[in-house]
């Protein structure tokens, strides 16, 4: 599979500043990632506006009304993109894809909602919502979903 690996930092919590970016840069320099910090938080923005709101619109229209997730959405689905721009989150695309004048749809995207870590000592670390997930986020880990992104951009790469 042809892979390239792109991080971009935005600030959504105190420690995530350029020079915590730039630390991380020089010790995954090795990996050939490339990274980027965006201060303004653009990205995650543009992708919200492009891709997230809509798909919040359809979460809310399957899931039940009863489930907290369905909650947290409508909170955030007709709420201006800068004050929940997308971020902790994955995206992959097929070799190829360009960002022209609206960010490029994901083939495959995952996005943390929650976080559990070291409260459990079982490989799931979180909840997360991921283009697979049509009830909400589920129990997972980033390991478990990064392959299941890189499974499905595979095989539609493969057609």
């Amino acid at each position: 599979m042809n892979l390239a690996l792109y991080l971009v930092w935005i600030p959504m919590l105190a420690t995530d500043n350029e020079s915590e970016a730039q630390r991380v840069a020089a010790s995954a320099a090795k990996t050939g990632a490339r990274q980027f910090y965006d201060a303004k938080r653009r990205v995650g923005i543009a992708f919200v506006e492009d891709h997230f709101q809509a798909l919040m619109r359809d979460a809310i229209a399957t899931l039940p009304k009863e489930n907290p997730f369905w909650q947290r959405l409508l909170k955030h689905v007709d709420s201006p993109a800068d004050e929940h721009p997308l971020w902790d989150a994955v995206l992959m695309f097929r070799p190829g894809v360009e960002w022209r004048e609206r960010s490029p749809r994901p083939d495959w995207w995952a996005k943390q909602t929650a976080f559990f870590g070291g409260e459990r000592h079982d490989s799931h670390t979180g909840m997360i919502w991921s283009s697979r997930a049509s009830q909400g986020p589920v129990e997972s880990d980033w390991l478990l979903e990064i392959r299941e992104g890189l499974r499905v951009v595979a095989a539609q790469e493969s057609k």
